[in-house]
């Protein structure tokens, strides 16, 4: 549960005439906005169970239901528009994918708040494929003028209309995130829409050769920018710069995500406009560029202010020990994410040291760490706000056999967990370093199979690093405290996981939705179809 949905849950009950009253009361005594607000925290599944059993539920939590609605997908059936229509006054969401028809394009929806549009991979072979045409989408847009998010990624081209219906009439329109084609008449108005909104993100934009941003607009609103460029066939252009150049009297921008390699992250622009004061929010930075210098990020990170950044994202590159020293003399006490599983310059020891001092540190995603490093630490992980954890935890020879169980305990604090990664892929991306595939040419993975009782009870004592190492488990059953943990990827490559520890999984973890590993340690006799089928039942999605 949220800290402000909390905070506001505990006021509104504590305030109620019912919780003073002398005799005992049920979750359904509560007034339904109360219900309403618990609902917002509970999983589908769970809300699907209670309306299965009672009919004051059903009234309750139907509108949860139907709140965010996804239409169509290539595994499934399309929702008939007979429901959605007479469910429409729910709807604040909804996704409509490519191969819809005209009829879904004539449903009003009087509480929309995002609309959401994907071409998925099987769409092209539909028949209903792109058959909505474009005066359809445009009058959908004029009828719903209350939309504050548009994602739209469809592969065909709007028209100049569309753009100037959002433009004029979407008036409290926030966020937009748009992939595909802007004709050269439709290019104008498309930029006075980007203008209006806090938060925009253009991902493989094509625009007409040699366009230009208006140098009329200010982008004043804007809070984040994300520009992406995937793919050798999207042609180089240069209004991407011109954007970043355009938006330097934005004074709230928070965030800059530059995902492209050509053109490159202007560097040196950004050190300049930081060094006139430019940007002063600013406190998020994701950046893609294989070539950038170490040098070069490690001197954007020192002019923004101490203890500013917030987030780090390096999808790849040769960001290394300039950038780390200068993240640890300035953003430590700060940063809470912090994404550099790409990054080849990054070691174990760094990995270690970010683990045991950025306390803030809510999302994690580095590529590696060897157990020993962890284990002979001068003191334990304070990272103990960790929502999401991605890295490779290596063993190596002359690894003692406790060790292991040190480190699963370790792990365990982690307590508000809810993705956590323990497989090598990351690691795996950057073999071609050297010295690191030297590292890890005979490591192993984690051991996470459950042991025997007898073996999985240590002596009372601690490691060097002053983590619990007796009266405990030192297997899988140590991470019974990770009961948010939602999804869980192990390495399939060096495990030996079977029946009994996927049987676990699903009695200790009741949140978990995504599986991904490889069972195949299972004894003779177990049923893999058996396995699956037991995870479909939970709603966990499980991919070998």
């Amino acid at each position: 549960m949220k800290p402000a949905a909390a905070e506001t849950t505990l006021i509104l009950l504590d305030h109620h005439p019912l919780l003073h009253s002398p005799t005992m009361i049920t979750f359904l005594d509560l007034p339904n906005e109360i219900q309403l607000i618990i609902g917002e925290h509970l999983p589908f599944k769970a809300i699907y169970s209670c309306i299965r059993v009672c009919r004051s539920f059903y009234s309750t939590f139907i509108p949860r239901l139907w709140s965010d609605l996804h239409i169509a997908h290539h595994t499934y059936d399309n929702v008939p528009v007979t429901s959605i229509r007479a469910n429409a006054h729910h709807v604040e969401t909804i996704n409509y994918p490519s191969i819809l028809t005209g009829d879904y394009y004539t449903i009003f929806y009087p509480r929309l708040q995002t609309i959401k549009t994907n071409t998925y991979f099987m769409d092209k072979n539909d028949p209903d494929f792109l058959l909505v045409t474009p005066l359809q989408k445009i009058e959908f847009a004029r009828f719903h003028p209350t939309v504050r998010k548009l994602v739209y990624n469809h592969n065909d081209i709007l028209p100049k209309e569309f753009w100037e219906v959002i433009g004029t009439e979407w008036t409290q329109l926030e966020d937009l995130e748009f992939e595909g084609v802007v004709e050269a008449d439709a290019v104008d108005a498309f930029w006075r829409v980007c203008d209006q909104v806090q938060r925009l993100y253009l991902e493989n934009v094509i625009f007409p050769e040699s366009v230009l941003v208006p140098p009329t607009l200010s982008f004043r609103q804007l809070l984040s920018l994300a520009i992406e460029k995937h793919g050798e066939s999207i042609p180089r252009q240069t209004w991407p710069r011109q954007l970043l150049e355009q938006v330097k009297t934005a004074e709230g921008l928070r965030r800059i995500k530059w995902d492209m390699v050509d053109p490159p992250f202007p560097a040196q622009m950004v050190q300049e406009a930081l060094a006139e004061g430019l940007w002063p929010a600013l406190c998020e930075l994701s950046l893609a560029d294989p070539i950038f210098p170490d040098q070069s990020l490690a001197q954007v990170l020192r002019i923004l202010k101490p203890q500013s950044l917030k987030g780090l994202e390096l999808r790849y590159g040769s960001a290394g020990p300039l950038t780390y020293k200068s993240l640890q003399e300035q953003h430590f006490d700060h940063l809470q994410e912090l994404r550099i599983g790409g990054c080849s310059g990054v070691t174990s020891a760094m990995v270690q040291e970010v683990l045991m001092e950025c306390s803030h540190l809510v999302d994690f995603d580095a590529p590696f760490v060897f157990v020993r490093d962890i284990v002979k630490a001068p003191k334990p992980w304070s990272c103990l706000k960790l929502e999401r954890l991605w890295v490779c935890i290596v063993k190596q020879d002359g690894d003692e056999i406790e060790w292991n169980g040190q480190v699963m305990r370790q792990i365990s604090q982690l307590r508000r967990l809810q993705t956590l990664s323990v497989d090598s892929i990351a690691a795996n991306l950057l073999m071609d370093n050297e010295p690191l595939s030297s590292a890890l040419q005979n490591a192993r993975a984690l051991d996470l199979r459950l042991l025997a009782t007898s073996q999985s009870i240590s002596t009372d004592n601690c490691s060097s690093n002053g983590v619990e190492t007796g009266g405990g488990s030192s297997d899988l059953r140590c991470w019974a405290s990770l009961v948010q943990l939602k999804l869980f990827w192990f390495d399939r490559d060096y495990q030996t996981l079977g029946m009994e520890e996927a049987l676990w999984m699903m009695e200790h973890w009741r949140n978990m939705w995504c599986l991904e590993g490889t069972f195949n340690g299972a004894a003779e006799g177990d049923d893999t179809e058996r396995l699956r089928w037991l995870f479909k039942e939970k709603g966990i999605t499980y991919c070998k």
